[in-house]
């Protein structure tokens, strides 16, 4: 860039949307860098030089979801022909650059989701499945997480990482203040609802099952559990019956693939949730235009008996925290250890349609394995056997909070 000033200010405005910024000179270190990364997605940012060497060299790296070039000199580029499934544009100007990538961050945030299958049918080995693994993961972190502290310290510990995590960042500093001054227990279903520095973190902890963040955050992360079940009570109490919740996503053919060899089985979904109970919403969400032709909409369609699930599904009705509430739609948010059982996948009037229903059977699972367990061992907590099954998973730093 053409002056220090010029890549501060740079910088500055791309930490306002993204948590984190690196900067590369060389194309090797570049390339070294993002070869690096395995559960992160990488908005990719060149500058108009080289362009076409640097995309040539980061075709195949999977980690990249997204390519931008910034031409903030503004050469002149009408003969310059990008073919790159994943690049979204030129932008000369700064500004502009940034509001693309805003629209690409929401973007992914809708539909970035990892999901979790697991043969309810098959008998456990001694050393389990990753698949199985995974699966149980969710269902015992709720159980762990009521055993874990929570205090004014644990509070701090919490704060003090978000600040050095935002460090950079004076939009999300702010707001990080706030929760310190402000935040009360009964508000943290409301807080993570914000889609601030919370949102973000959980989000991307719950996904890579990022044990060491999620401590760090068990805090916040006890109490939103807490108002997840309060809510949940208020929708129980209310009768209100909901028979039918939508959710439009994107999946790549591979993920709709897999999503056809697991037919039958039972689905987690990496974190929380969130469904519509209009379908016309969820067909609209799935339909809106991708800058990448990689993604294929998929209207996900669950059917729900909130009566017959107890408290073996956890869900919150968010409407009542919406600026905008719509009294024909109620927004409803699954617990990140909810459970589905994989009816369909079938093309339906141009879309994908995956049909699932909730389930109790991933308490049904929890349980019979906290029992097998207890047969084999009878003084296993709860705690020694979540840390057993992380270091099933291969996470063997991560289980020592737990011995």
């Amino acid at each position: 860039m053409n002056s220090n000033n010029h890549v501060e200010q740079t910088k500055k405005q791309l930490r306002q949307i993204i948590d984190y910024v690196i900067f590369h000179t060389q194309l090797e270190s570049c390339i070294t860098f993002i070869q690096s990364i395995h559960n992160e997605k990488i908005f990719f940012i060149s500058s108009i030089y080289d362009a076409l060497q640097i995309l040539s060299h980061i075709k195949n790296l999977s980690q990249i979801d997204s390519i931008f070039v910034f031409n903030w000199e503004k050469v002149d580029h009408k003969n310059l022909v990008l073919n790159h499934s994943r690049f979204i544009g030129i932008y000369d100007e700064l500004d502009l650059l940034c509001v693309s990538i805003q629209e690409q961050v929401d973007y992914l945030d809708q539909h970035l989701h990892i999901f979790s299958f697991f043969d309810q049918n098959e008998h456990w080995a001694k050393d389990l499945s990753k698949q199985t693994a995974d699966f149980l993961w969710f269902q015992l972190y709720h159980d762990v997480l009521f055993q874990l502290t929570h205090n004014e310290e644990a509070k701090q510990e919490l704060i003090d990482a978000c600040r050095s995590y935002y460090r950079d960042n004076a939009k999300e500093l702010q707001m990080i203040k706030k929760f310190e001054n402000e935040y009360r227990s009964e508000e943290a279903l409301q807080w993570y609802l914000k889609k601030s520095f919370l949102h973000k973190i959980i989000n991307k902890a719950l996904r890579t099952k990022d044990f060491d963040q999620l401590d760090t955050f068990r805090y916040f992360m006890r109490d939103l559990t807490k108002n997840f079940v309060q809510e949940h009570q208020k929708k129980v109490q209310s009768g209100k019956e909901i028979r039918f919740l939508y959710r439009g996503i994107k999946l790549t053919s591979d993920e709709i693939e897999k999503f056809k060899e697991n037919t039958g089985k039972l689905v987690s979904i990496n974190g929380f949730f969130t469904t519509s109970s209009l379908r016309s919403t969820s067909l609209n969400q799935a339909m809106k235009p991708s800058r990448t032709n990689d993604f294929i909409p998929v209207l996900l369609e669950i059917q729900f008996n909130l009566q017959n699930l107890s408290n073996s599904a956890i869900v919150a009705n968010t409407v009542h925290f919406s600026k905008l509430p719509c009294e024909e739609q109620e927004d409803i948010i699954f617990d990140s250890n909810a459970t589905f059982r994989l009816e369909s996948v079938k093309m339906e009037d141009d879309i994908w349609l995956i049909q699932m229903i909730a389930s109790n059977e991933g308490q049904i699972i929890k349980d019979k394995y906290i029992k097998d367990s207890h047969r084999q061992m009878e003084d296993l907590s709860i705690k020694i056997l979540f840390g057993r099954l992380m270091c099933d998973m291969g996470q063997w730093d991560q289980s020592q909070h737990f011995f």
